[in-house]
Parts: structure tokens; C-alpha cells; sequence
């Protein structure tokens, strides 16, 4: 068995065995903490709620809203795109007049 450097790792740079790794994402336990919090207080129907409003905006021609939705639903543009998008290709023109 290789013996360890002082910052254990071996000579190759893998970790030794009995390295106790490092010390942790000190933030992970405020987050999940947090994130638990926010699942606990929005309910399907606030999704349901904001996600009709998102839809309208893009209607209306906002080009925000429309790029909050295609990227939600298809991607980021330049992501491969989900394996259920069914080869859907969109361009999105700016300067989409409002529907008054």
C-alpha cells in the first residue's frame, strides 16, 4: 500500500485510506434547513398559481417570462435538450408586440 503524504493523498494523488476528508460544506445543514422551511410553506396550488401567471406574461410578449419558461420547461439554450422535449426547436424573436 502506497504510504501517504503529509496532506493525505498518496503518490498518485488519490486519497489514502484513512484520510478523514475534508470538513464539509459548513452551510449544508442552514440550507436544507431552509429549503425544508420553504417546501413546508408553498403549497401545489401557489405553484400552480405562479406558474398561470408565468404563462400569461409570456403570452402578453414579455421576453423575460418567455425565456423563465422555455428554459424551465425545454433547457437552457445550449443545453442538450431533455430526452422528452421530442426534438422541439423553438427561435425566439425580441420585440414580440404585446397582446392587448
Amino acid at each position: 500500500m502506497p504510504k501517504p503524504s503529509p496532506n493525505g493523498r498518496t503518490a498518485r494523488g488519490q486519497f489514502a485510506q484513512g484520510n478523514p476528508g475534508g470538513p464539509g460544506n459548513p452551510y449544508a445543514k442552514r440550507v436544507a434547513d431552509l429549503r425544508a422551511a420553504l417546501l413546508e410553506s408553498v403549497t401545489e396550488q401557489d405553484i400552480r398559481a405562479v406558474a398561470r401567471a408565468l404563462v400569461k406574461r409570456a403570452k402578453e410578449g414579455e421576453i423575460p417570462a418567455i425565456r423563465e419558461l422555455l428554459d424551465r420547461l425545454l433547457g437552457k439554450a445550449g443545453d442538450n435538450p431533455p430526452e422528452d422535449a421530442g426534438g422541439i426547436v423553438l427561435n425566439v424573436v425580441t420585440g414580440v408586440p404585446r397582446a392587448d
